[in-house]
């Protein structure tokens, strides 16, 4: 069942501190003053539209930081699989194993069973990150769990706050980057 969202932009996003891939610690508070937050929410390291979503992100990250934002991804894999998964050097932004879903629950990124992850988009996605040399590995967490994105501006609001409406309804890089 899908979560509610109860999140709306203009409100103040919910803090947090978790461990990162890396094992440091992520704290969305040290960023307040400093600087927009980008939150991807992901399904798991495992999933080739997943995989796809990282690497593109990767590939533009540097328009992110132009523009005054950090980038955070978030998926349900734990650290170990992240870590036999490959090299996490490079993503140059922070990636988060989020097993137990806390901060999914806490952003209200949820599922909608059967309907979220057979449909023409998610196939469609699917499709675009296998031909781009994705594979399909290791499912983890939540098998129906949906994308999510929200942007948390320096001031410590939400300027963005969406859940995806299938498994391949994760916002591309350039749509993010219109949101800042």
């Amino acid at each position: 069942m899908a979560a509610k969202t109860y999140l709306k932009v203009g409100r103040p996003a919910p803090d947090f501190t978790i461990a990162d891939a890396k094992g440091s610690t992520f704290r969305l508070a040290d960023y307040k003053g400093k600087q927009s937050v980008v939150l991807v929410f992901l399904r798991y390291v495992g999933c080739p539209i997943c995989q796809l979503a990282l690497h593109d992100l990767k590939d533009t990250y540097d328009q992110f930081k132009t523009r005054g934002a950090e980038v955070v991804a978030f998926v349900q894999s734990p650290r170990e699989t992240i870590e036999k998964s490959g090299d996490l050097s490079i993503f140059p932004f922070r990636l988060i194993p989020d097993p137990d879903g806390e901060i999914y629950k806490i952003y209200g990124v949820g599922d909608r069973g059967v309907a979220g992850i057979i449909n023409a988009n998610t196939v469609l996605r699917d499709v675009q990150a296998i031909a781009r040399g994705y594979k399909q590995g290791k499912m983890e967490g939540n098998m129906w769990q949906l994308p999510g994105d929200f942007i948390v501006d320096k001031n410590g609001f939400l300027k963005l706050a969406r859940m995806g409406k299938n498994a391949g309804d994760n916002l591309r890089p350039d749509q993010l980057l219109g949101y800042l």
